[in-house]
């Protein structure tokens, strides 16, 4: 196994024999990620030459696990400061999915079920679609992704990365353009993963023992960009808190019995969707394509979940759902309207 030392000299190395591409490197706030992101700072400060520029590029989904996610929020708050002050050319970029592929807007809006291990609509509109446009645009100036993608992870992880050369350079493909892949801890295993986040001093804004801390009751990210024949992300990982591909969300549970009462509400919502999503009364008993298998939520269904929505909203005190995803929502419901009077369901 490789160290966190020997993954900085090979990513300097890199960054000097490709000062003039573009750099890109993905962050979900996870470990892996942050210790790629500074094994990655370290590299960049003593390279010469070096790219003029960084693009950090997170995806917010919208249903991130909430603990997570308010601690990336925060941390790219203080992020953008020290790059500033250091004089460091990192960009932070949040990317978000257009409102008609977000979670709620097809759920509520168009009646999509909950995803499930048949019908995993999720992770391709809300994570990797806004991540594959930005990183399209970028290849078409010789782009370079960064990821905190690593061997051992798992038997179906060790099998992706074969199957892709199994080195620190893999090539990828977005649209008519390609791009490469820099995997800067591929080789480290989890002690070294750990001691990269913990040892290396920059950036400075990342709190490792809040994000140990987490770790405590959950373990692991779900990837922007996925191998199509990888297994569901929300297994033993931080996924979105609505995920219902997994039967429980192991991780939610022990967050909440570590400390994090704050989750139960999502926690319990999450639990009631998976619970009615194959309630028969709840469904079209037929598909949009005219086959006669269970289809969309009914519209009164979908004006339940909203319900059910809201008063999560008014018990957490978050804002789930924005003006322009309810815009969206009540539209796709006026086009439903006369689909279920034609079929008897109004």
């Amino acid at each position: 196994m490789s160290d966190p030392l020997q993954a900085i000299a090979a990513t300097r190395t890199a960054l000097e024999d490709n000062a003039s591409a573009r750099w890109i490197i993905g962050f979900s706030g996870g470990k892996d990620s942050t210790a790629a992101l500074k094994i990655f700072t370290a590299a960049f400060q003593k390279a010469r030459p070096r790219p003029s520029f960084v693009d950090i590029v997170y995806c917010d989904t919208g249903v991130e696990n909430v603990v997570l996610d308010q601690y990336v929020r925060s941390l790219f708050r203080s992020l953008k400061k020290e790059f500033r002050e250091e004089g460091l050319p990192f960009r932070v970029n949040i990317l978000t999915a257009p409102v008609s592929d977000r979670f709620f807007v097809k759920v509520i809006g168009r009646g999509y079920p909950p995803p499930t291990n048949s019908f995993r609509w999720c992770t391709k509109n809300l994570r990797i679609k806004p991540v594959a446009k930005f990183i399209g645009k970028a290849a078409a100036e010789d782009a370079i992704v960064v990821l905190g993608m690593r061997r051992s992870e798992s038997a179906q992880r060790d099998r992706s990365i074969k199957k892709s050369g199994g080195s620190m350079w893999q090539l990828q493909r977005e649209g008519k353009h390609a791009y490469r892949l820099f995997l800067p801890i591929i080789d480290l295993d989890l002690g070294n993963v750990w001691d990269a986040v913990f040892m290396l001093g920059r950036p400075i804004s990342i709190d490792h023992r809040k994000l140990e801390a987490i770790y405590r009751g959950a373990s692991g990210e779900c990837p922007m960009i996925k191998a199509p024949d990888a297994p569901p992300c929300a297994s033993g990982r931080f996924g979105c808190w609505t995920c219902t591909v997994v039967r429980r969300d192991r991780s939610a549970e022990a967050l909440i019995e570590a400390g994090e009462t704050s989750l139960k509400p999502y926690l319990d919502f999450r639990n009631w969707l998976a619970e009615v999503r194959n309630k028969p009364d709840w469904r079209w008993p037929f598909r949009r394509n005219g086959v006669l298998r269970p289809g969309p939520f009914t519209l009164n269904a979908r004006n339940r979940i909203l319900g059910e929505l809201t008063l999560l909203e008014a018990k957490t005190g978050g804002r789930l759902l924005g003006a322009l995803e309810r815009k969206e929502i009540f539209r796709l419901w006026d086009l439903d309207v006369p689909i279920e009077r034609e079929n008897g369901l109004r």
